[in-house]
């Protein structure tokens, strides 16, 4: 049996996320879960000091709070958590997180989940406008450096993955507007109830990151 391991920028169990990635991957391969902040308290996260140019990373503490954080604290953590998955048998290890990473230090395969989803954006959107959702109204000014390119329009919004109903349906509102060709989820948090409202709120096709992701990983596992 194929262990893949699991890791959150945020804490672990993340049970909002993994029974659906479950579900795709099938009972033939076992999940070994880890979070990058799992050993951090909240003390030491209220004391991270953030600068202008931070990569800001959203994620999920272990009692439901929404955590913002930034690439340059969660980078060794997340290090040190792959090579304590790999020493538990993983030997196939996802980040959940579709941020920008660099290479990890591993003896097996380590998934960056932004590299999957601009391949899949690629071969689908050749013109027309893309509209990538973020967790954080902070991240938008990403958008362009992410994942724009000549013939593709880009238009940025955000939606929290942890907050209400009436946040997604007001930007459902807001997308439906914009007529895009394309529609990006660009987090892990979001649940298929976003897929679905925003799907059918708009008429358009979209992607949803972890399933995207959790099929890749299905087809390297077996």
């Amino acid at each position: 049996m194929t262990k893949i391991g699991m890791l959150t920028i945020g804490q672990s169990p993340r049970d909002d996320i993994i029974p659906p990635l479950k579900e795709i991957l099938g009972a033939d391969h076992e999940i070994l879960e880890a979070g990058a902040l799992d050993d951090v308290t909240s003390e030491e996260i209220e004391e991270i000091e953030f600068r202008p140019d931070d990569y800001l990373l959203i994620s999920r503490l272990r009692d439901g709070a929404e955590v913002k954080i930034h690439k340059r604290f969660i980078l060794p953590h997340l290090q040190k958590r792959i090579l304590e998955l790999e020493e538990k048998g993983a030997t196939l290890t996802v980040i959940m997180c579709t941020g920008k990473f660099p290479p990890f230090q591993s003896r097996g395969l380590v998934v960056t989940p932004q590299e999957i989803l601009k391949g899949v954006l690629e071969a689908t959107l050749k013109n027309g406008k893309l509209a990538v959702v973020y967790p954080s109204e902070e991240q938008t000014h990403k958008a362009e450096g992410d994942f724009g390119r000549d013939g593709v329009t880009i238009y940025a919004d955000h939606l929290s993955p942890y907050e209400g109903k009436d946040d997604l349906e007001q930007l459902a509102e807001r997308l439906k507007e914009q007529d895009p060709t394309l529609i990006l989820l660009n987090c892990f948090g979001y649940s298929s109830k976003v897929k679905t409202i925003v799907a059918e709120r708009t008429g358009k096709p979209v992607i949803h990151s972890n399933v995207v992701v959790a099929r890749v990983l299905k087809e390297l596992a077996n």
